[in-house]
């Protein structure tokens, strides 16, 4: 149970730092598992190293600078996805909120500014993840 379970926490470290470091070369990751391995033999954490030398093993067999480019372009592709849906909520606030105007009621007005506000806000936060993004994309090519 308890090698379940490390296992799990590497995988779940290793998911965290893909995430931070999505632009990561196969043989960058391959080198920070095997940096991580020599850290945990250090201290002597036998569960650990089990699954970082799993992990190693799977990099190994499955990574491919292509894979690493492909999931790097499907990021880009959900991102503007997710940037045009959330452009398209926009456009149905500002539409409630110009609707709310034209009858005068103040507190429908005040409603849909703030969800306006709040979904321009999103998509601020969207578009900076999605040039993050393509940054990391045209890094790897």
């Amino acid at each position: 149970m308890k090698k379940f379970v490390t296992v799990l926490a590497v995988v779940a470290s290793l998911g965290a730092m893909a995430s931070a470091q999505a632009a990561e070369s196969c043989a960058a990751k391959e080198a920070a598992l095997q940096k991580e391995i020599r850290i945990a033999q250090q201290y002597g954490n036998a569960y650990k190293v089990a699954g970082l030398k799993q992990a190693l093993a799977e990099v190994k067999a499955h990574c491919t600078n292509a894979s690493v480019l492909a999931d790097a372009q499907k990021k880009v592709t959900k991102l503007e996805k997710k940037l045009a849906e959330k452009r398209g909520d926009i456009a149905e606030v500002q539409a409630d909120l110009n609707e709310a105007k034209a009858k005068g009621r103040a507190d429908k007005i005040a409603k849909y500014q703030r969800k306006l506000a709040e979904k321009q806000a999103d998509l601020s936060e969207i578009q900076q993840e999605l040039n993050q993004a393509r940054a990391e994309l045209a890094a790897l090519k």
